[in-house]
């Protein structure tokens, strides 16, 4: 199924010495050397994913020139096809090097499993003086460290196409409401443009309500993650699937059809407007070598401006990988001012490092640093694995799924907080985003 490191368990050498007349024998057993190999498995498989992660590997290779990297890519976006994939490999005790996750809920069943081993020593001055304090916390369980973040994605993005919004002289940066958002949807239908909204598969539908949540207030929010919204008439979840149902009258009828890259390739083609999705898809833009603030810009979802939606990537140790050197060199080159400033220009993310050389990203990346050092709010992403136990994300993309077909706010409503009460007890985090 996947590429394997074949080698001998054992290489046993046997001395036998004989010291004299009723000396015994003596067995010698050496522990076999460790290959120089290293395997890692992540999602990152679109074409701006894999030119970041081929300039991670690029530095590694730097370092260690010896060693061979064998990638295992998976597709499926957000981890939603990894996880069911990796999680028996863990098991079983088959896991790779590392394996790509998110910081937050979604590392909790392998540590609760015992199968991570603590990284502590991996977390030196020098990294922990680097790295944000919420985005340090987010590594940690009890007390102790368990991943290293390679980045910090914001969710809470809205891409557009510069042209058709100059051509029809919508300014992004008064589009702060819904309302707002949805006259310019209106203008643009009017212009010609069918689909003024582009949008994707099922998880990037979950992906999008997550930020109509986020938009109604981050209290509203916070509760939310924190399990408390357990009411299927609160006004607040209404408002927010109320907003969902007017957006998907604008947005693609065939999104259940196409990846999140294909949906953001849309508004590089000019066939959409606008494309709600993390800022991963600055990607997609810079290996289309288009141009941030020219071919296409950003604002923050509407309702959202004061918030910096979260969401992690980070490596870890399983335990009893076959290659433990190899594993802890690669978290190191994850760590690194070197590494993150290798693979962030590209991914589109900003280092979970505060000390990098933003001289090498590009415009929306210099954008993103400002507005991190400048936002009131943070909030962790329940789609990407962080702000939510695993049961309740898992829910959430099949309740939203049936929501965007039949568009009905009270069942949808009524399956979310009837799961969130049934699941109540795997609410082991607190959250405080104020």
């Amino acid at each position: 199924m996947e590429p394997r490191i074949k080698m001998a368990l054992a290489i046993i050498l046997t001395a036998i010495i004989v010291g004299g007349i009723g000396i015994g024998v003596t067995v010698i057993v050496l522990t076999p050397p460790e290959a120089d190999a290293l395997e890692i498995y992540h999602w990152w498989t679109s074409g701006g994913e894999k030119a970041a992660v081929d300039a991670l590997i690029a530095v590694f290779q730097t370092e260690y020139p010896d060693v061979t990297v064998i990638q295992s890519p998976v597709t499926g976006g957000a981890g939603y096809t990894m996880m069911g994939i990796i999680k028996p490999l863990v098991l079983a005790g088959e896991a790779p090097d590392a394996f790509q996750m998110h910081a937050g809920y979604e590392g909790k069943p392998y540590f609760d499993a015992d199968l991570l081993e603590s990284i502590d020593h991996i977390w030196d001055e020098d990294l922990k003086a680097a790295v944000p304090d919420v985005v340090e916390s987010m590594n940690m369980f009890n007390g102790h460290y368990y991943s290293v973040p390679v980045n910090i994605h914001r969710v809470n993005v809205v891409w557009y196409n510069k042209d058709l919004l100059d051509d029809n002289g919508i300014d992004p940066a008064t589009l702060t409401t819904w309302s707002k958002f949805f006259a310019a949807c209106d203008t643009l239908k009017l212009a010609g443009v069918t689909n003024p909204v582009q949008m994707g598969e099922t998880w990037t539908a979950a992906h999008t309500f997550e930020q109509f949540i986020a938009s109604v207030g981050i209290d509203f929010y916070e509760d939310w993650i924190n399990g408390e919204v357990t009411s299927a008439t609160d006004t607040k979840l209404l408002e927010a699937f109320g907003y969902f149902e007017t957006y998907m009258s604008y947005v693609n009828p065939d999104h259940a059809a196409l990846t999140w890259d294909d949906a953001t390739k849309r508004l590089i083609t000019g066939d959409g407007a606008f494309n709600i999705m993390g800022d991963w898809a600055n990607g997609e833009f810079f290996i289309a070598n288009k141009t941030y603030g020219v071919d296409y810009g950003t604002f923050a979802v509407p309702g959202t401006g004061a918030m910096y939606g979260l969401c992690i990537d980070c490596f870890q140790h399983p335990r009893g990988v076959s290659h433990p050197t190899n594993s802890e060199r690669w978290l190191k080159i994850v760590a690194s001012k070197a590494g993150q400033d290798a693979f962030n220009p590209i991914k589109g993310s900003i280092a979970a490092r505060t000390d990098a050389d933003t001289t090498k990203y590009g415009a929306y990346q210099k954008a993103a640093i400002i507005d991190f050092g400048a936002v009131t709010y943070m909030f962790p992403s329940v789609v990407h694995g962080s702000g939510a136990p695993e049961a309740f994300k898992v829910k959430l993309s099949a309740i939203i799924s049936s929501f965007v077909t039949n568009l009905d706010e009270s069942a949808a409503a009524s399956a979310l907080t009837s799961y969130t009460t049934q699941i109540s007890d795997e609410y082991t985090k607190v959250w405080s985003l104020d």
